[in-house]
């Protein structure tokens, strides 16, 4: 069987996508998600994005998933700095769920509270935060999958942020 890409459309615009395609995106909007914002460390300083492709892989090793677009500026720069963090988001952080989601890479940490653990930007306000090196990356059509060896996790106990049918939700 071939192997085929989806091209990356413009930053700013959605791809058009066949009805096959069209159908799966619907069929998949229907999975609850929790919203993170992945995060690391570039040159010139913090970047992100928000992803919901994100599950726990292993307990022994600590190991999770996640799956990044092809073309993605945050990939590249966890690619060139092999580390990177998972936040997940509150019930109050759309907004900023948002933010991460669309403008200029180097501009979305602006005004945004953070510190850095293990060398990666760590939000402040996440329900919880997932510290990793990169222990692997995998092609997975037009995305990557990066597995992330887990080197510091916590979790405050508030309410995450879903995302659900295009919408952003609380969990109750």
């Amino acid at each position: 069987m071939a192997s085929s890409t989806v091209p990356r459309a413009p930053r700013g615009t959605r791809p058009c996508l066949d009805p096959d395609q069209q159908r799966f995106r619907d069929a998949m909007a229907e999975l609850p998600a929790g919203v993170t914002v992945l995060t690391t460390m570039a040159a010139a300083g913090p970047v992100g994005m928000t992803t919901s492709a994100v599950a726990s892989l292993s307990l022994a090793p600590r190991l999770v998933l996640v799956c990044v677009a092809n073309g993605s500026g945050t990939l590249a720069e966890i690619l060139r700095h092999r580390a990177f963090a998972v936040n997940v988001l509150a019930d109050t952080m759309a907004e900023l769920s948002t933010a991460f989601a669309q403008g200029p890479l180097l501009e979305r940490f602006a005004g945004v509270a953070h510190h850095v653990r293990e060398g990666v930007p760590v939000l402040d306000g996440a329900v919880a935060t997932i510290v990793c090196r990169v222990h692997e990356t995998h092609p997975g059509g037009d995305h990557t999958i990066l597995v992330g060896d887990v080197r510091h996790a916590r979790h405050t106990g508030g309410r995450p942020l879903l995302r659900h049918r295009g919408a952003y939700r609380g969990l109750f």
